[in-house]
């Protein structure tokens, strides 16, 4: 199961042959499931109602990712203790992840659908901030389109559609190709996207008009140096908010 398949069941789990529906009940009768305030400890999720389950899935966001290592929860603590002006943090978080991964660039995000959303943002706007407060009337902007193969479409790609682009869906190389025009902000294909739309070949026909082309690798672990990006990807969006 894709992680973006998850989100056509959000209320059930799989459970060997049958679908039990998800229900919240406290392991812990003292503690009433939905009952009194928030009690911080192993039990904190039952306090209010909500039923902590055994992950046989992986990382998926729709039940919390991944668990911090001591080292993250250690960093977390650490930067809770003081104030920073965010656009000067952004810019330190981005050098440090372009230093770990041997990107030019990098951008956490509040999940990979904001990510999406920020990635489309750019390309649209060119950073212009006079067109950025404009989003998503994007009248009179030149990049208003963007691209997608058929086997890409997925249901986060309302985060692309939510800037105001206009999809351009595609099955076949030559319709891609026509597709590409002065209009086209920019490319967005899965990571796992076959022949014949796959990213070597949509590389070959972006780079020479200079579209930026967004891989989508959610489902995928960060790669050092990022195969992606070897192969000529412009930006490559990862699970848990990173964006390169």
């Amino acid at each position: 199961m894709k992680r973006r398949d998850v989100l056509r069941g959000l209320s059930f789990l799989p459970f060997g042959a049958s679908v039990l529906p998800i229900q919240s009940v406290s392991a812990n009768p003292k503690i009433p499931a939905g009952k009194g305030p928030l009690v911080p400890g192993a039990e904190i999720f039952q306090s209010i109602g909500v039923e902590p389950l055994i992950n046989c899935m992986g990382t998926f966001t729709i039940i919390g990712g991944s668990l911090e290592r001591p080292a993250v929860r250690a960093a977390m603590e650490a930067a809770s203790r003081n104030f920073v002006q965010y656009d000067e943090l952004a810019a330190g978080i981005g050098k440090r992840l372009a230093e770990l991964t041997g990107a030019e660039w990098g951008m956490v995000s509040a999940g990979c659908a904001a990510g999406l959303k920020h990635i489309t943002a750019a390309c649209v706007t060119g950073g212009n901030p006079e067109k950025l407060i404009r989003i998503p009337d994007l009248a009179g902007f030149d990049k208003t389109e963007v691209v997608i193969p058929r086997s890409s479409r997925n249901e986060y790609d309302h985060a692309i559609r939510n800037i105001g682009v206009k999809v351009i869906t595609v099955e076949t190389l030559e319709e891609f190709g026509n597709a590409l025009n002065s209009r086209t902000a920019m490319v967005y294909v899965m990571a796992d996207n076959k022949e014949p739309l796959s990213l070597q070949a949509i590389v070959r026909l972006t780079q020479p008009r200079n579209i930026p082309v967004l891989v989508d690798a959610a489902a995928e672990d960060l790669t050092v140096p990022c195969v992606h990006l070897q192969q000529g990807a412009t930006i490559v969006a990862y699970s848990g908010g990173k964006a390169l």
